[in-house]
């Protein structure tokens, strides 16, 4: 008995020993990747890569930090055992995303079919069907559009600075800038996506805030989510993770067709928010004869919840270190107040519109400028589809992660002296699509740009035309900002500002 079971404890252990030197020498493998091809590259830990980080430091510094390190065209680094190269110059960030787009068409990160909204939606979704979802959409974002949003984006940023001063002057209470930002951006999406005007804003029950709320917060777990789809596509796919919970995903659902249903009692419909145009779009749509009406409702779904995810965070992020920058830089809040006082003198109006406030270019300049030290998203990922000559020194072969790091061209002292400082004069766009050849990169660039971006920077002006007419804005917290370490994408930890009113 005692013999045999220590014939099979030796097995056992062999097994074990076996697995142990072929993972070993899998890693290895893996790991000598950029060694084997001459590329400087971030030195890996065991089974993590460089992503021994993750849920302790936000990708957004780990990003920043790389760029210091490695201060170089582009550096090899492992997501877990993928080799992935970080590019970090204006002319490879051209090749990339414009110039050489048909080598690098889709995303890097995970989506599955099971996953409806989050494989479906424009912002994950892969080629061909990419292309006929953007051109379908685009039409979504029309100056015309944009005049009419705005009206609805003033309304909200009046009510916003009534909810300032009920809740943070009167009361004299300490102001979470990206919550508050956020309850904005949400009764502006609520009435944008579905036709719903409600104001979370004045302490009515909103049904997309019930959503949005939990958008904004993030938790271990849900961090964790996105750091796997985002970073560690395999990983997500074997956990069978999802880009929106099945709770949101059930409630954007439900939000949908209530709508849809409550229109048709009434035989009326409005060309003004997404709900009409996807309606639309899902009659246009050119499907396999085969997928069936559900194809065609998950695609309409899909767009309806990224442009919640997509229009809320970033814009209350950039709010709320807009305002932060302005509370520790008393002059340039000084001339901001100037210049939008002055055109409301000359507009005669309580709020300005769409022309008005594109012409205010000195509040352009303060946007961009926190856009350019504080972009949402630290990197734009692309998937090599086929074989690419970078240099005479380097192959990009098929399937390998190209990521360019817009912080290291947003904080390369070269094309902006003293990063670190925030300086709206150094900025000067002449238009909402100038990327200062390719040194200012916060929306993207290239086929896959934002779509929603001339919307996203009409909700912070409207927003911060009204805040710094009414108030002067004070510093309440430590100039440097932790930033979540559970987002993928830039969030501020703790972000606050004292209101005094002019």
């Amino acid at each position: 008995m005692d013999v045999a079971f220590s014939s099979i404890l030796q097995w056992i252990i062999l097994f074990i020993t076996t697995c142990v030197i072929l993972l070993l020498g899998f890693f290895y493998h893996k790991y000598s990747y950029w060694k084997t091809r001459g590329v400087p590259y971030e030195k890996p830990f065991l089974f993590f890569g460089n992503l021994s980080f993750a849920m302790r430091k936000s990708v957004w510094d780990f990003c920043l930090e790389v760029k210091r390190k490695h201060p170089r065209d582009y550096v090899g680094i492992f997501l877990a055992w993928q080799p992935t190269l970080l590019v970090q110059t204006p002319e490879l960030a051209r090749r990339i995303l414009v110039k050489d787009h048909e080598y690098f068409q889709d995303r890097f990160l995970y989506s599955r079919k099971s996953d409806p909204l989050g494989s479906l939606n424009l912002f994950t979704l892969k080629n061909p069907k990419w292309s006929e979802m953007r051109h379908e959409i685009s039409p979504m974002f029309t100056a015309n559009r944009l005049k009419n949003y705005t009206k609805l984006m003033n309304m909200n940023a009046v009510e916003l600075v009534r909810k300032i001063q009920r809740d943070y002057v009167d009361a004299k209470k300490t102001v979470d800038l990206k919550e508050l930002f956020s309850m904005y951006t949400s009764d502006t999406v609520a009435y944008t996506a579905f036709g719903i005007r409600v104001s979370v804003l004045n302490d009515q029950p909103s049904p997309l805030w019930y959503i949005t709320s939990h958008m904004v917060k993030w938790t271990f777990w849900r961090g964790f989510e996105f750091t796997m789809i985002f970073l560690i596509p395999a990983v997500a796919a074997i956990l069978k993770f999802c880009f929106f919970s099945p709770k949101a995903t059930e409630y954007i659902k439900k939000i949908f067709w209530d709508v849809v249903n409550d229109r048709n009692k009434v035989g009326k419909s409005s060309d003004k928010d997404l709900v009409n145009h996807l309606l639309k779009l899902k009659e246009n749509l050119k499907l396999p004869a085969d997928s069936g009406s559900e194809l065609a409702d998950n695609l309409m779904l899909a767009q309806a919840a990224v442009f919640i995810l997509g229009a809320i965070a970033t814009s209350a992020t950039t709010l709320s270190y807009a305002l932060h920058e302005l509370a520790y830089n008393s002059e340039a809040q000084e001339k901001l107040f100037n210049e939008v006082s002055k055109a409301m003198v000359q507009s005669g109006k309580d709020v300005l519109e769409y022309e008005e406030l594109v012409e205010l270019k000195y509040l352009s300049a303060c946007i961009n400028e926190t856009l350019r030290k504080y972009p949402p998203v630290a990197y734009l990922d692309r998937q090599c589809s086929k074989k690419y000559k970078l240099n005479d020194e380097l192959i990009i072969e098929k399937g390998v992660p190209v990521f360019v790091n817009v912080l290291a061209i947003h904080y390369d002292e070269n094309i902006y002296p003293e990063p670190e400082k925030w300086r709206p004069e150094r900025i000067n766009v002449s238009s909402d699509n100038d990327n200062l050849n390719f040194t200012f990169l916060p929306f993207g660039e290239g086929p896959r740009f934002c779509i929603g971006k001339r919307y996203g920077l009409m909700q912070v002006r409207a927003a911060l035309a009204q805040i710094i007419l009414k108030y002067q804005l004070k510093p309440a917290v430590p100039y440097n900002i932790k930033t979540d370490p559970y987002s993928v994408m830039l969030s501020p930890d703790k972000c606050s500002v004292k209101f005094v009113e002019r």
